[in-house]
């Protein structure tokens, strides 16, 4: 029987040897916990090449694959773990993205579905758990099953959590996260004098995660696009032009060293 990932010891630190001036200059306690990404300019990237616009998703792939590598070994220089970087969520899949051409569509959902067999299997050996949020179940049959397998895979996992948001919408899951808050309260679970921010912030899909700290934006669009609009209210934003398939791991420690030089006031000051 295979050991679980987390009874590995984890492999030597070696991607973040390119980068030592970077690395060197983190501060490896005030690292964001929870980074959310909105992976634009796929399609711009490979309309710019000359190539159809499922090649762009497919090195987008890719760059997911470096980016959660990179947060994994800089975890392994943080000796406590509560200062890790714990969450990364990544908007993967709009409710608007179904408005697409068709065949764009179908391509991204065997883009997903294979990514899930190849590229997040391979992180599971790193003690990643994955968890969906929206409305995962809208997409094909094939790309959900597949999903749902990497999804149960990785439920025991204890390391770094990839959240992605498929078939997702922001004001849409404020409003099934009212949906579930009434359904409590009609069964006489909840008191509607007991409602909280911190209450109601339980029945979001991002129940167990700790809100973004930081948001990463690539392509240069300056906008929220939807994407985790109550988890936002005091996320640092940073914005990039280059487009997600360009985004490097150096970009990506960049962005972080950039993040902590700020001073998060909370709108108390």
């Amino acid at each position: 029987m295979n050991p679980h990932p987390s009874e590995v010891a984890p492999r030597p630190n070696d991607t973040l040897a390119r980068y030592p001036d970077q690395v060197g200059r983190l501060d490896l306690e005030k690292l964001p916990k929870h980074i959310a990404f909105i992976m634009d300019g796929n399609r711009r990237w490979a309309k710019e090449r000359n190539q159809h616009a499922l090649m762009g998703h497919r090195e987008g792939v890719k760059t997911i694959r470096e980016i959660a590598e990179t947060a994994l070994d800089i975890n392994l220089l943080v000796p406590v773990e509560e200062h890790r970087i714990q969450h990364l969520t990544f908007y993967a899949f709009s409710k608007e993205n179904w408005f697409r051409p068709v065949p764009e569509v179908s391509g991204l959902m065997e883009i997903f579905r294979a990514a899930a067999m190849e590229e997040i299997r391979n992180l599971h050996e790193r003690n990643i758990r994955v968890r969906i949020i929206g409305d995962p179940a809208e997409l094909p049959a094939g790309t959900f099953a597949a999903i749902q397998d990497i999804v149960d895979l990785t439920r025991d996992n204890t390391g770094l959590t990839m959240n992605f948001a498929l078939s997702y919408s922001g004001r849409e899951e404020i409003v099934k996260a009212v949906k579930r808050l009434a359904v409590d309260i009609e069964r006489g679970v909840l008191d509607p004098d007991t409602i909280t921010q911190e209450v109601f912030q339980k029945y979001l899909d991002t129940w167990d995660a700790p809100d973004p700290d930081f948001l990463i934006r690539t392509s240069g669009e300056r906008r929220i696009s939807n994407f985790l609009l109550w988890q936002l209210a005091y996320t640092e934003l940073w914005v990039t032009e280059e487009k997600w398939p360009d985004f490097t791991r150096g970009m990506f420690l960049d962005a972080l060293l950039d993040f902590q030089a700020r001073e998060r006031r909370f709108g108390s000051q």
